[in-house]
């Protein structure tokens, strides 16, 4: 041995002794997670729930497409996922729907790329019609 002793951050920590969450699941089991410096994990912490809750508003599939995808790509998603359910039951050849997906995919690169063409024009107007002087 080389007379050095490990500093305790040093020393790996098993799962085994890791401290436990101190709170209790809705089940009435204890909680398996590791704690953190206040004795409980990161679900049982003072605040989560209202961050959960928070956190879980308009999160719904379909309130998450409504707020990314722009409206006339929703029937495009609609249609797809409509395809991976015939698909995985067998009503549906996989090449169509690798073609329909190909297509689609198409479909979103056109759309992005006038959508970008569109906020340039509208930066270049804003910058031309900025005075020289308010310009950095």
């Amino acid at each position: 041995m080389s007379g050095k002793r490990a500093t305790p951050s040093a020393v790996p920590v098993k799962p085994s002794d890791r401290q436990r969450c101190v709170a209790t699941r809705k089940d009435g089991q204890p909680c398996t997670a590791s704690a953190g410096p206040d004795g409980r994990c990161v679900g049982h912490r003072r605040g989560a729930q209202d961050a959960r809750r928070k956190g879980g508003r308009n999160s719904a599939r379909a309130a998450r497409l409504d707020r990314l995808v722009p409206p006339r790509l929703l029937s495009v998603y609609d249609a797809l996922e409509e395809a991976l359910g015939e698909v995985h039951d067998g009503a549906l050849d996989p090449r169509v729907a690798t073609a329909m997906a190909s297509l689609a995919g198409a479909m979103v690169r056109v759309l992005t790329a006038g959508e970008v063409e569109e906020r340039l024009r509208r930066l270049e107007n804003e910058f031309l019609m900025t005075p020289r002087g308010a310009r950095r």
